[in-house]
């Protein structure tokens, strides 16, 4: 008799995005998604190689939102692939696996072996105002920015998610360099060059990925970060309510999702962050910088730019 573990094709990635968060994965993801030799996970992060890390969950405000989608057993981690064809490539993109490297590169290894490896690096400065915005978003974070600042260390040893560590997700260079030492192909993605031509770097990543048939899609950016202008409208977009339900059952959950996801676009405004609390970040994450540099042999004197040499 055929058992359900044996009805489960024992399919893995055979390519991992691994961070870093609010530096242009999901966009990513989606450009590749959009790929018929490539296939990814639908929900992005099933965060299934870091979830150990916190043996009691996750303690943040709104964690849970994020905590009820992980993929917690490995027969469910096979489950989420099992619809990938013969010919695909199989993506997995979860962007605290940088974060946790200690934990997640022996779980990559002992699982998949050598997989390929892309890193996604954004401006460390516009990272964490981005993670900030995103939690202020999604009316999780009450602080003001630069006490949040202060107040990371304590909740992060609380056992908040990552998305919280504003200063400490943004120091790359340890683990970046442990995932070049760890595995034969790592290719590091910077965001600023994604911005400037999301097509070239798609290109890039696919020629990396040994991809040879290209495609067109559709350049539009994902998972926005930003104040919301109208806060009444905000709070319907992020909380549960009949209407959003009703409107779901008619439309379906996909074309929903798009509609939200757009609304909430337009609803958005940048974040007005003090100019003495970007500088204090600049020189926080100056030498981190400065070896990734040297690790990457990447110019990326634009990241050092503060106030002070803008002039």
């Amino acid at each position: 008799m055929e058992t359900t573990q044996n009805k489960v094709k024992n399919i893995l990635p055979d390519f991992l995005i691994v961070g870093a968060a609010k530096s242009g994965t999901t966009s990513l993801v989606k450009y590749l998604d959009e790929h018929p030799n490539i296939y990814t996970y639908p929900f992005k992060e099933p965060k299934y190689l870091s979830y150990k890390v916190l043996e009691n969950g996750y303690q943040g405000p709104g964690d849970f939102s994020t905590e009820k989608h992980i993929i917690k057993t490995l027969k469910d981690y096979y489950k989420i692939f099992e619809n990938a064809k013969k010919d695909q490539r199989v993506c997995e993109a979860s962007v605290d696996t940088l974060y946790y490297y200690k934990t997640t590169i022996p779980q990559i290894k002992e699982l998949m072996g050598d997989p390929e490896i892309i890193i996604m690096l954004r401006n460390p400065v516009k990272r964490a105002i981005s993670a900030y915005s995103h939690l202020i978003r999604e009316e999780r974070e009450n602080l003001p920015f630069r006490e949040a600042l202060n107040k990371e260390k304590e909740r992060i040893d609380l056992g908040y998610e990552f998305i919280w560590a504003y200063k400490d997700a943004g120091r790359y260079y340890e683990s970046v360099k442990a995932f070049k030492n760890a595995f034969s192909n790592v290719k590091v993605v910077i965001f600023e060059d994604f911005v400037k031509d999301r097509h070239k770097v798609v290109y890039d990543v696919l020629d990396f990925l040994k991809i040879k048939e290209k495609h067109d899609f559709k350049d539009s950016q994902h998972n926005k970060s930003g104040v919301p202008k109208n806060v009444i409208l905000n709070k319907f977009l992020i909380n549960k309510n009949p209407i959003k339900s009703m409107i779901k059952k008619l439309i379906g959950r996909k074309n929903g999702k798009l509609i939200r996801n757009y609304i909430q676009k337009i609803n958005l405004k940048q974040i007005d962050v003090p100019n003495e609390d970007k500088d204090y970040l600049h020189d926080y994450f100056l030498e981190d910088i400065n070896k990734l540099e040297a690790l990457l042999q990447k110019d990326l004197t634009l990241w050092k730019k503060n106030r002070a040499n803008e002039r």
